[in-house]
């Protein structure tokens, strides 16, 4: 199991969305100065207060950690390892969707005009994204040297 390439990959992508989901995602500037903090649950107003609007962040991002998580393990069914991969890719997907949403969203209905500065955790789910889809590549390339193996004998 932790000799294959996809396990590794697996594991870093998992921490890397860990380490997101732990992490300041964003912050909302006016005139060059915070006015929020954006966390996957919630976001803080510029008097400390939070607020829960940003909820779905999180209700995808953690799936998506369990999820990467059970794949690790299951490497005795590749198809299922794969196709798991796959749908943490589209979950990871959806979170950038949903976290653009969420940008405009908050940004408008809270303080009028202020701005929306990502940070660098942000970025730490598409390395997951790219982990994900360079694993499933790896578990499909063993699959088929199983098939290979299967026909010689």
């Amino acid at each position: 199991m932790w000799q294959r390439k996809q396990t590794v990959f697996l594991i870093v992508a998992v921490v890397l969305t860990v380490i997101c989901l732990c992490m300041q995602i964003g912050a909302f500037s006016a005139a060059g100065l915070d006015v929020a903090k954006v966390y996957n649950l919630w976001f803080t107003d510029p008097i400390g207060k939070r607020h829960f609007d940003v909820w779905p962040l999180m209700a995808i991002l953690l799936p998506t950690a369990a999820l990467g998580s059970y794949t690790i393990f299951i490497f005795h069914n590749r198809k299922a390892q794969a196709l798991f991969c796959a749908l943490n890719a589209l979950l990871i997907v959806g979170w950038y969707v949903c976290f653009f949403v969420v940008a405009q969203m908050v940004g408008d209905k809270s303080w009028g005009a202020v701005d929306f500065r990502p940070h660098w955790p942000a970025v730490l789910p598409a390395i997951a994204l790219i982990l994900y889809l360079m694993a499933r590549r790896a578990i499909r390339a063993d699959e088929k040297l199983v098939r290979s193996l299967d026909r010689i004998r």
